[in-house]
């Protein structure tokens, strides 16, 4: 591994998160948020310091990097960051020890959206609910640099789910090719929030509400830590609301090809094919579990989106209307491959679905040669075989989280919804742990992050061979 290479761009991730600290300390003492002012500029220091310590330890790379530091990047990262990313939660409320305000920086790092902070409605601290919408921030660009970059690179997951015109892999140091992508993924993150947010207000949301709900949908999470309080104002808000959730599971592979030159590539788009048919396949399921028909469509995008923030009637209604396998149902597909929805994710669904019927129709003629194709590229067997490992892997994944909760005193019922919440990234599944449980905590958390990493690059980071080649 190229340590000096890994070292700096991890020290230069986290100079970014001690700055977004030390801002908000400026910010809390203008509000007159004495504890979170102390908090925030205790931690920024501390995390701006010890990254300026690391830069100046590691020194200059004296060979290119490759996919797999980008790799030993993602990994040390979405393990590393959410310990200086809790300090504020510890400090800054009244409530909150370490081991929960980890799990806290982590919901919000991966974009699962939960919380497990016990403060009253309307009483949160207005510098921590930003700091909650900025980690969300940080976990959407990182989660699709990553997933355009160092996934597409190491061709984890199957047949090249994760690739796109976006990166090509680079002669030199694999590093040299990631300043182009974050320009571009912040830029269309960064659009999709200002036109969601725009038209929430236009529909006579206040603008506070509508940035933090901008924030949560561009990221498929939840800023909001009452996410299941939440109503619109009017059916125009949740318009917005439904279509915003709707592009942003259909991810970077769609809004790419919103260029002029490549839009005739979007209505063939496998996974927005399959996201439009799965919408309505869930839509019409719960239409006969007894929903209105907006409501019932409002959930099937934002259930697949794995973000759970209500459409068009609150979240504690819907769940009390549908039953538990249409609950789970949804979270376990997710969205496109290029997003932060989480789940087994779109492409991968595909995939399988395409070589389920290749062999039923190879039962009538079985010296027939077939021919698997995704998005124009000719897949080899290996490739489909990947898919049904990583299938294995997660439900494998999901099964320890339900079996590590159960030894925890999680029941039944709630160890399922939660551990397919938690490796699916879908927060409003989750229930708040009880407050001194460590171990609940402890699962959850390194759940997330399991689903978060899509499992397998886990398990390739677990063997030696891979580190070796």
């Amino acid at each position: 591994m190229n340590y000096p290479s890994v070292a700096r761009v991890l020290a230069l991730l986290g100079l970014t998160l001690g700055a977004c600290m030390i801002g908000l300390a400026v910010l809390a003492l203008s509000f007159g948020e004495r504890p979170q002012t102390y908090s925030f500029l205790f931690s920024g220091l501390l995390t701006v310091t010890l990254a300026a310590v690391v830069i100046v330890l590691a020194g200059k790379p004296d060979r290119p990097a490759r996919a797999r530091d980008g790799l030993a990047v993602a990994l040390i990262w979405y393990v590393g960051a959410p310990i200086p990313a809790a300090i504020p939660f510890v400090f800054g409320t009244a409530e909150s020890t370490i081991i929960p305000a980890i799990h806290e920086a982590v919901s919000c790092l991966t974009t699962t959206g939960h919380s497990v902070i016990a403060i009253e409605p309307g009483q949160w601290p207005t510098t921590l609910l930003i700091w909650r919408a900025i980690l969300h921030l940080f976990g959407m660009v990182t989660g699709l640099v990553v997933a355009a970059t160092v996934f597409a690179a190491v061709s984890l997951g199957g047949p090249g789910v994760h690739r796109s015109f976006l990166f090509t892999i680079p002669d030199g140091s694999f590093f040299d090719a990631l300043p182009k992508v974050i320009r571009i993924v912040a830029t269309v993150c960064g659009v999709l929030i200002v036109i969601v947010f725009s038209g929430l207000v236009i529909a006579g949301v206040d603008p506070a509400t509508a940035l933090g709900h901008a924030v949560s949908i561009a990221s498929t999470g939840l800023v909001d830590p009452q996410f299941a309080e939440i109503s619109y104002p009017n059916w125009q808000a949740s318009m917005v609301v439904f279509v915003g959730l709707l592009v942003a599971t259909a991810g970077l592979s769609i809004l790419l090809d919103l260029a002029p030159s490549r839009l005739p590539r979007i209505a063939v788009d496998p996974e927005l094919i399959l996201l439009l048919i799965l919408v309505a396949a869930i839509g019409i399921l719960a239409v006969i579990s007894d929903l209105p028909v907006p409501e019932a469509f409002g959930w099937a995008v934002s259930a697949l989106s794995t973000s759970g923030l209500p459409v068009f009637e609150s979240q504690e209604t819907i769940i009390s209307r549908l039953p538990p396998s249409l609950l789970i149902l949804p979270a376990l597909i997710g969205g496109s491959a290029l997003s932060t929805a989480g789940g087994i994710k779109l492409a991968r669904i595909f995939v399988l679905i395409r070589r389920a019927g290749q062999e039923f129709a190879r039962l009538g003629y079985q010296h027939s040669l077939v021919a698997l194709k995704f998005r124009d590229r000719l897949q080899k067997e290996r490739a489909v075989l990947g898919v049904w490992v990583y299938l294995i892997a997660y439900i494998g994944a999901a099964t320890l989280t339900y079996v590590f909760l159960s030894f925890a005193g999680t029941g039944f019922d709630d160890a399922i919804r939660q551990s397919i919440g938690a490796i699916s990234n879908s927060g409003w599944l989750v229930a708040t742990p009880e407050p001194h449980n460590v171990l609940q905590h402890i699962v959850l958390s390194v759940s997330m992050l399991v689903g978060r990493l899509e499992v397998i690059a886990v398990l390739s980071a677990l063997s030696p061979s891979f580190w070796q080649r």
